[in-house]
Order: C-alpha cells, then sequence, then structure tokens
C-alpha cells in the first residue's frame, strides 16, 4: 500500500514539475483529457478503498454518523465528495463492468456514481451490462435518467406508472432544520414537474439578472421566494389559471395513450407519460408534425378549457368540488371527468378541484361515476362521496 501511495506522489510531482508555459494547444487538450482520465481511475481506486473502510467500521468510533461523515471531517472535503465515494466505491463493488469502463475511460467516475441506485438495487436477473453500454460516454445527467428509465424497466413490480408516481408525489415535503447562525435550511422536496414549475415562478418573481447584479443563482431564486412570501403576506397573491411556463415535448401515441412514452421538459426532465396526459387536460398544446428530424408543421396553439368555459366552471361549482374543501375557485384547476381526447371539453364534463384534490381524483383506484352534474367517486378503499357543486353544498 505504502509503496502504491508513494508512486502516486512521485506522478503528481512529475505532472506539477511540467511547464505549461511551453505546451501547443495540442498538448495542453490532451493533457487536460488524459489528467481528467487519471484523477477518475485515482477516484475509482479511493472509491474502493473508502467501500473497503466503510465494511471495516473505520467511522464506528469517532462519533461520526457513517463514512460520509467520517470522511468530511478526515479530509476536509464536502459532504457531496464524500457521499459521491462512498456511491462510487458501492457500485463497481456490486458491478465490476463500471470499473472496467471508468478504467477504459469510457465512463467518468461521475458518470459512474449516478448508476448507484440502479445498479446497488438490481434484480439478480437484470443485466448490468446493458445499462454500462448505454451510459458510456454519457455526461453525469444523462447518464441517471438513462439509470432511471433502466431500473422501471427492470424492476420487477406490480405497481402501474400511475401508482408509481402516486407513490412519489405522496412523499412531497417541505422541512425546516433549526437555524445555525442565524440561518435557516429549508428543504423542499418535489415530483419533477412541480419542482421545475417551483424555479420558474422563483425565476419569474426574482426577475432577470440586471448589469451589475452581483447576486448568484441561488440568492436571486431566494430573493424571488421572499418576496412571493411578502406578497402572500400583504394579500397581493391572487389566483387564477396562468401559470409559470413549463415547455414540454410529448409524443402523440402517448398522449392518446396508445404507448407510456415520458414527456420531457426543455431542460431534460423526463416527465412519466401519465402525468403529461394529465396536465394536457389544461395547458396550451402545439401540433407539430415532423418527418424524421424535419418539422413539416406547426399547429395552432388551442386551450382545451375556454376562458368563457372557465368563468361558467367558477359560477356553477364555486370552488374546490370535494366536500369539505374550501379552496376558493380562483384557486382550482378545471379537470375533465372523463380525460381529454375520449371526454368532451363540454361543462358538463369539466369540475373544479383543487391542486391537492386534483390529484387525489387521479389516484389509482378511483371511479368516477356521473357527469358535472350528479358526480361521485368511488375511492381506492372503497369510500363513496358526493361531489356537489359549493353553492348546492351551501343550500344544504
Amino acid at each position: 500500500m505504502e509503496a502504491a501511495l508513494d508512486l502516486g506522489d512521485t506522478a503528481a510531482d512529475a505532472l506539477a514539475a511540467v511547464d505549461v508555459q511551453v505546451l501547443s494547444r495540442v498538448q495542453l487538450a490532451a493533457g487536460v483529457v488524459r489528467v481528467q482520465q487519471l484523477i477518475d481511475r485515482f477516484t475509482l481506486a479511493h472509491s474502493r478503498l473508502v467501500t473497503a473502510a466503510d465494511q471495516a467500521g473505520v467511522w464506528r468510533d469517532a462519533g461520526c454518523r457513517d463514512m460520509a461523515d467520517w470522511i468530511t471531517n478526515a479530509t476536509k472535503t464536502s459532504y457531496g465528495t464524500a457521499c459521491g465515494l462512498v456511491a462510487l466505491g458501492e457500485t463497481v463493488n456490486a458491478a465490476p463492468e463500471v470499473a472496467r469502463a471508468v478504467v477504459a475511460g469510457e465512463l467518468s467516475a461521475a458518470s459512474a456514481a449516478t448508476l448507484h441506485d440502479a445498479v446497488t438495487r438490481a434484480p439478480a436477473d437484470a443485466d448490468v451490462g446493458s445499462l454500462v453500454d448505454a451510459v458510456k460516454g454519457a455526461k453525469p445527467k444523462a447518464a441517471r435518467q438513462a439509470a432511471e428509465r433502466w431500473k422501471e424497466l427492470n424492476t420487477p413490480t406490480a405497481e402501474s406508472e400511475e401508482e408509481r408516481e402516486d407513490r412519489r408525489y405522496q412523499r412531497r415535503s417541505v422541512r425546516t432544520a433549526p437555524p445555525v447562525d442565524g440561518m435557516a435550511t429549508t428543504t423542499v422536496t418535489l415530483p419533477v414537474l412541480q419542482s421545475r414549475q417551483f424555479i420558474n415562478a422563483l425565476n419569474a418573481v426574482a426577475g432577470k439578472p440586471y448589469e451589475g447584479d452581483t447576486r448568484t443563482t441561488e440568492q436571486r431564486l431566494a430573493d424571488g421566494l421572499t418576496l412571493l412570501c411578502d406578497a402572500f403576506a400583504k394579500g397581493e397573491v391572487k389566483g387564477g389559471r396562468e401559470r409559470p411556463t413549463v415547455l414540454l415535448v410529448f409524443d402523440a401515441a402517448a398522449y392518446t395513450g396508445a404507448t407510456d412514452t415520458p414527456a420531457r421538459t426543455a431542460n431534460g426532465d423526463r416527465i412519466p407519460a401519465c402525468v403529461a396526459r394529465l396536465l394536457a387536460e389544461n395547458a396550451h398544446l402545439q401540433r407539430v408534425l415532423q418527418a424524421g428530424s424535419r418539422i413539416l408543421d406547426l399547429g395552432v396553439t388551442v386551450r382545451l378549457a375556454s376562458e368563457d368555459q372557465y368563468r361558467a366552471l367558477v359560477v356553477r361549482d364555486g370552488g374546490c368540488r370535494w366536500p369539505g374543501c374550501e379552496i376558493p375557485a380562483a384557486w382550482c384547476e378545471a379537470d375533465h371527468l372523463v380525460p381529454f381526447p375520449a371526454g368532451p371539453s363540454a361543462l358538463d364534463n369539466l369540475v373544479l378541484w383543487c391542486s391537492h384534490h386534483h390529484h387525489e381524483k387521479h389516484r389509482p383506484g378511483v371511479h368516477v361515476f356521473g357527469d358535472a352534474h350528479s358526480l361521485r367517486l368511488v375511492l381506492a378503499n372503497g369510500t363513496t362521496i358526493d361531489c356537489t357543486t359549493r353553492p348546492a353544498q351551501a343550500a344544504a
């Protein structure tokens, strides 16, 4: 071990002694790439040491929470970097083909670490090699997305896509840690789509950076959140139909339910098809006809529930149709009882729900009976609820 570390010191000293000022552009470019590959190999070797040290329990008597915490204290690196080392070590321990790809320069250490969840929880008969082949040459974000999709396709489960998305949605949360040095850390956990809407809203409120603006992006978003909360405290935040724009690209076959190909946002986020179909009920839709990669036609934008229909729903429903819900109409969403395009965009097929109860209505196992005038829902547990309009509830 000591001899190997001494060789590492020698290599580091040799690189440090190179006079970079005399190198040509070709040599500089080649050197940058080659050194990064060496760093990845060293990181791989480091992660194996970390895994062995973790298994040996070197952190247990040091008052640390886990191996990553011990690394942070011992090396003064960030906790995130330490977690990445632990994840990489566990990944290559579970799938040697990942290590071979890193050694061959086909996969960066950072991209390899993103495979952790898929590889360490892979079924015994899953072909991990196919995942490694698919992500060779991929950047960390693309590798992570590919791993998530591979895991969905290879994990034996009785869950449907709708049940899987509902399970994720139930994990949403906002947590605040105790203040430290006068600063409190709030952790917001949201499904990908709601997270994108959240960030877009903060961006819209905070405004674009201006000349001389010294704030970081994180500080600007924090200012946007503070402004939004301040506006609410002043009574200036109003409900309405307009939302921060999220652009989704969705295959026509998946839109009609023929396939479950995920939609994607302009930021590259993957949105489950079942979620995209629900969004389409109240979205601006634009048809794009393609032949291969060539765009043949851009159709006109259409809103499925018109402004006149929405106003009629406000008058008729008065607010969320869920019994006992007090969310006013201005904060509600128009929903097709029979999903579009099978169900028409007619008032008899449209009702208002608040965001929470809209999700509840679309949960797996929930069945809809009647139309907007005689609406009943049978929940997954067999409970039947009558969803009368707000004026009818008041009269009763």
